[in-house]
């Protein structure tokens, strides 16, 4: 039997080659790339791949994907001018949405940040704003139309194998496995919803094949565990699986970024009623990450 396909964008990058690997084991994975000549973590003749400068239209028509998961993002860390931002967190989705009415797929997925509920928080503002506006613009245009289920998550502080060296939890793991000497934090008082990749894909899996039950066009929900740890629990629990006692973790020495989430934790009501629930504890996660980082 033919299997259907599922377009998934981003599919080169953190959670995009996670999902990858294991929706290909069903589906047949369309995915979207800044180039698969410079792919970083899949490998050519995995996936059929297209660039972002190809015409969708054309790449929906021959393949007419069941479902779209809408991973890709800007995060403007590099001073990347604004329209850059919009072209991949805005303009990109809205595109694929309106493809995904016209060619009848069953179901749309975005990935949206926590960061987006932070009142005056000053970091990534750009990214922030533009992680709203998609979320307004994708409930705006399905709402027009019952052709196609959208599931706008909001995921809350993923972390895994495979992430960028430029993220908190990877600088963390390469410093700790490096045995630095000291790591200078913030008091480490912030809590937030740490969920290991592999439940976040196991919830995206279970989101596509349970969106015919939703009875709105538009959902917006929570993806995260539903728990809550200390940033100093977090690194203490990290260093302690790690086996490192070289590591002095200076807590207290760094401020705390100006208007700080003080805590987020997911309210992953709709995947509870699912019957979803994470799989890994927070040791067991950050050990496999330990474990597959370079």
């Amino acid at each position: 039997m033919e299997k259907q396909s599922l377009f998934i964008t981003g599919a080169d990058g953190f959670l995009g080659h996670h999902l990858v690997q294991q929706l290909a084991k069903k589906y047949h994975v369309i995915g979207l790339v800044r180039s698969p000549k410079n792919l970083k973590r899949l490998t050519n003749g995995q996936i059929t791949l297209y660039s972002t400068t190809e015409p969708l239209d054309k790449v929906f028509k021959k393949h007419q994907p069941i479902g779209i998961v809408h991973t890709a993002t800007k995060y403007g860390r590099t001073n990347e001018p604004v329209p850059s931002l919009l072209d991949v967190n805005v303009d990109l989705p809205v595109h694929l949405l309106e493809l995904s009415q016209k060619y009848n797929s069953k179901v749309f997925i975005n990935i949206g940040s926590f960061i987006t509920k932070g009142e005056g928080y000053n970091y990534l503002q750009d990214y922030a704003l533009s992680k709203k506006q998609c979320s307004q613009w994708l409930r705006l245009i399905a709402n027009k139309s019952n052709t196609c289920k959208v599931i706008d998550f909001t995921l809350f502080h993923p972390f895994g194998p495979g992430d960028s060296d430029s993220k908190f939890v990877t600088n963390m793991v390469k410093s700790i496995k490096e045995n630095n000497p000291f790591i200078d934090l913030t008091p480490g008082e912030q809590k937030r919803d740490f969920i290991y990749v592999a439940d976040v894909v196991s919830a995206i899996e279970l989101a596509i094949s349970q969106s015919n039950n939703l009875e709105t066009t538009y959902t917006q929900t929570d993806l995260g565990t539903g728990s809550s740890y200390t940033l100093r629990y977090f690194l203490e629990t990290l260093k302690d699986v790690s086996r490192n006692t070289k590591t002095e973790l200076r807590f207290g020495k760094l401020p705390y970024r100006e208007n700080e989430i003080m805590e987020a934790k997911a309210i992953p009501d709709l995947l509870t009623s699912w019957g979803w629930k994470p799989k890994h504890t927070l040791s067991q996660g950050l050990l496999q990450t330990l474990n597959q980082t370079n």
